[in-house]
């Protein structure tokens, strides 16, 4: 996280307009993309230890490797590469966590997982504006290492990323699950309905093609419509983004015990709701500060559902299917977000932010819906045909 907030102060100070930046971040999510298939694939053949470690160790040799040169083909070319390693990355990470950790304690490893990016990404924001603040304090670094501040940061960054890799070689994979433990993965014990089944991998991707548009449609632009809306400046909204990281760590925290009380389930589709229906609520406000206050809820309910949705949707199929539906589920977030910003953009630009405001919250709440009529009901009528299904069912 450090990396990219730095990253684009270190091209603008070479000189590199926004259209520059802009392809190049282009270039970025486009590889992340192209790759969520294939890491499928060598999922399923190398396994989720020797996946996760390449990519990391791809990403420690890439990041330094794009502020080698400031050739702009060399710049796209290289985040495009950094783009793939970072996706496979992320799709890697799910089943590596959900193959190490054990049933009960799955929901708490992602959230912890969760929190820790957050957290990092809060840390991030203070070095960031650290070294910044003043650069003429930072003259020294130049005259004893050859390489300006940002520089430092991006070379620091990047060893950071090889700290984690060598962490990796010291983990051991754990090795293909018994048949008791299988049985604890499955939502539907004894029945068809699992990802193999078409009607579950529609019902799926309806709600996360739903939830992914609502999830990337208003946070791109939440710095320009407090600018508008309420006249802030970028220390204001810089508050506001830096306040949001401390309540979505906090929220993301707080969740493993929500499922614990309501069920995981219930207890996604209640978050999601709670996230779609506050962010209208932002219409009719006058005041920057409520504004805020709105918004980090409406955010902290959002970044809430994700590391139970992953771990429930992990959880929902057999352990030999998760690398599949780890690519499928990532696959779906990178384009729909893409397309998301895309469609919001054109909104706001004919029709203002009321109408965004309450087509995404309205799409939200379908998410929501969606994700509670197709999954707990369906559990709640599989239990009801087989009485042997057991207590310790992750879906329950």
């Amino acid at each position: 996280m450090t990396y990219f907030l730095v990253y684009n102060l270190h091209l603008l100070e070479f000189g590199f307009n926004e259209a520059v930046i802009g392809k190049i971040a282009s270039a970025l999510t486009l590889g992340s993309l192209a790759v969520t298939l294939l890491t499928g694939r060598l999922l399923t053949r190398y396994g989720e230890n020797r996946v996760i470690q390449s990519c990391v160790l791809a990403t420690a040799i890439l990041l330094p490797l794009r502020s080698a040169t400031h050739a702009v083909w060399w710049l796209i070319v290289a985040a495009f590469l950094n783009g793939a390693s970072i996706g496979g990355w992320m799709v890697s990470a799910p089943p590596f966590l959900a193959r190490n950790t054990d049933p009960e304690r799955r929901t708490w490893a992602f959230s912890l997982s969760y929190g820790s990016s957050i957290g990092t990404g809060a840390l991030a924001g203070l070095i960031v504006g650290f070294v910044s603040r003043d650069l003429s304090v930072w003259a020294w670094v130049r005259q004893f290492t050859g390489f300006s501040a940002k520089q430092c940061v991006l070379l620091a960054s990047a060893v950071s990323v090889l700290l984690g890799f060598f962490v990796l070689l010291f983990l051991r994979q754990r090795g293909t699950l018994s048949a008791n433990a299988v049985q604890t993965n499955i939502p539907f014990v004894n029945s068809t309905a699992m990802i193999t089944s078409r009607r579950f991998i529609l019902q799926l991707l309806t709600v996360l093609v739903l939830w992914s548009f609502f999830v990337g449609s208003f946070p791109p632009f939440f710095n320009v419509y407090f600018h508008k809306q309420f006249n802030q400046s970028l220390d204001g909204i810089g508050i506001i983004f830096s306040v949001s990281q401390l309540c979505q760590l906090s929220a993301v925290l707080c969740m493993p015990w929500l499922v614990l009380r309501l069920g995981r389930v219930l207890a996604i589709s209640s978050v999601q709701f709670a996230s779609a229906l506050v962010l209208p609520a932002l219409i009719v406000i006058s005041d920057v500060q409520l504004a805020g206050l709105i918004y980090l809820t409406y955010l902290s309910f959002q970044v809430m559902a994700e590391p139970a949705l992953e771990s429930f949707i992990m959880d929902s199929v057999l352990p030999e299917e998760r690398n599949a539906v780890a690519s499928l589920r990532y696959m779906t977030l990178f384009s729909v977000q893409a397309l998301a910003v895309l469609v919001s953009g054109f909104a706001i630009a004919h029709f203002g932010y009321s109408f965004l405001l309450v087509a995404m919250a309205l799409l939200g709440i379908a998410a929501s819906l969606a994700f509670y009529f197709f999954f707990q009901l369906r559990i709640q009528l599989s239990a009801t045909k087989e009485s042997n299904v057991p207590a310790t069912c992750p879906l329950h």
